[in-house]
């Protein structure tokens, strides 16, 4: 297998990483979150992530995996919200969000809700504006502060609370990358075994099959498959050392997904459809191989 190097839509690891400052890649703290280990329909949409997972949880995961700890908080008005971010963003950067992707104006053609998230690592708020870092390739951006607590304020379906946030992102016990990695295979086994996961890959194919609506379609061709197959090339790559097989596996799916990517573009549903079928399969396969993890500490 290859490992990737490129772009790609890494926000909260990629927001993690550069608020914690310790040199983790975004591709070892992406793994780290269990993100690569199944699919559901979320808001009626495909999302090759396991089912019951989120960013929240996913970064809890990869936190609680490195021993470091933060405190998540999010408020009522976006007054005392922006107030507190810029208070907390002079003693160090902030980790913000989720935020609505489509509001964030200093992204071109970002000029109404999409419904998709976003995180980024606050800088600096004060009563022009925020200074950030945007991991969609935007360093220093600015945002006048009425348009980013518009973005802020904005719901994410998965989001307990309103204006969330991190702070005090901090080490208990330093881990390190590779004792982590090793200790995410318990959580990553527990993930891939829910049955919804395959199950749903399967009822994917069928809908493919019998032609899906374009707002999935439209999904899948600009976010979810790209998604699907960098994050199964990364946890290949980070877990090959550890597993061998299991790499196998992932790098697996990630090829199939890549192939999906031109049958979803191109509108191609029986191509399609046999793609998710064979994703599927090797899910079950994957699943089966961690059987023997689940249950055990990590």
């Amino acid at each position: 297998m290859t490992a990737y190097v490129g772009s790609g839509p890494y926000c909260y690891a990629s927001t993690l990483a550069t608020v914690a400052g310790r040199g983790w890649p975004a591709a070892v703290v992406e793994t780290l979150t269990g993100s690569a280990f199944g699919y559901q329909l979320f808001d009626g949409l495909p999302y090759f992530d396991p089912a019951g997972w989120d960013p929240d949880l996913g970064v809890d995961q990869a936190l609680e995996l490195l021993g470091w700890t933060s405190e998540r908080r999010t408020y009522d008005d976006g007054e005392t919200a922006y107030g507190e971010l810029g208070e907390l963003a002079a003693d160090g950067p902030v980790f913000a969000g989720p935020l609505e992707l489509g509001l964030l104006l200093h992204q071109p053609g970002s000029d109404r809700p999409l419904g998709a998230d976003h995180f980024v690592t606050v800088l600096a708020a004060d009563a022009e504006g925020v200074l950030m870092h945007d991991p969609e390739g935007f360093p220093y951006a600015w945002l006048p502060k009425d348009a980013f607590i518009a973005a802020w304020a904005s719901p994410v379906a998965y989001c307990v609370g309103r204006f969330p946030l991190r702070t005090a992102v901090r080490p208990a016990a330093d881990v390190g990358t590779d004792a982590a990695l090793a200790a995410s295979l318990p959580r990553a086994a527990a993930w891939a075994a829910a049955p919804e996961n395959a199950a749903g890959l399967r009822e994917l194919a069928a809908r493919a099959a019998a032609g899906l609506d374009d707002e999935t379609t439209t999904v899948l061709a600009d976010f979810s498959l790209r998604l699907a197959g960098r994050r199964r090339v990364d946890a290949a790559v980070a877990l090959r050392p550890l597993d061998a097989t299991l790499a196998g596996h992932l790098d697996r799916q990630a090829r199939l997904l890549g192939r999906a990517q031109y049958a979803a573009v191109q509108r191609e549903p029986a191509h399609l459809a046999g793609l998710f079928e064979q994703v599927a399969d090797v899910h079950d396969e994957l699943a089966g191989h961690l059987a023997p993890l689940a249950g055990r500490p990590a």
